[in-house]
């Protein structure tokens, strides 16, 4: 499992990992989560064979999720909910957020990064942010 850890000055706040839906057990790590399924929603960058066995921590196929059209649209949003979601728990307790896509590596990747980036900088640093990647460093799956 990859991580990513945004500081703060507070609690973290947030919980956000990322899923591949193609894994036995995936959906065990839901539980009580925000859920978003990209798996039909954003174009799969694993279709490109030059990306196919990266991940969406690497700069050009985090561009080519972001460029999706829509893909940014909905990444607003889900950041906006997963904030509206924190404003009404208790202090000190998590919010989470789980993004799936088929493999786990480049669309789930690249939208929690942003997701989380977002977050964080909504808090202006006042809370931290834990980033998870469960299926990241698994290798790529073959095409059929």
């Amino acid at each position: 499992m990859q991580t990513t850890h945004l500081p703060g000055r507070g609690l973290v706040a947030a919980a956000i990992s990322s899923i591949g839906i193609c894994y036995h057990g995936a959906h065990a790590l839901v539980t009580d989560r925000l859920y978003l399924d990209l798996g039909r929603v954003l174009r799969n960058p694993a279709d490109d064979p030059t990306m196919r066995y990266r991940t969406g921590l690497d700069d050009d196929v985090y561009a080519h999720v972001l460029k999706t059209p829509g893909a940014l649209t909905l990444i607003n949003r889900t950041a906006v909910q997963l904030r509206a979601l924190a404003d009404e728990v208790s202090m000190g307790r998590l919010v989470r957020l789980t993004v799936a896509c088929q493999g786990g590596r480049h669309r789930s990747v690249a939208a929690v990064e942003t997701v989380g980036r977002l977050v964080w900088e909504a808090w202006g640093g006042a809370y931290g942010a834990g980033i998870e990647h469960h299926y990241a460093d698994h290798p790529g799956r073959p095409r059929r």
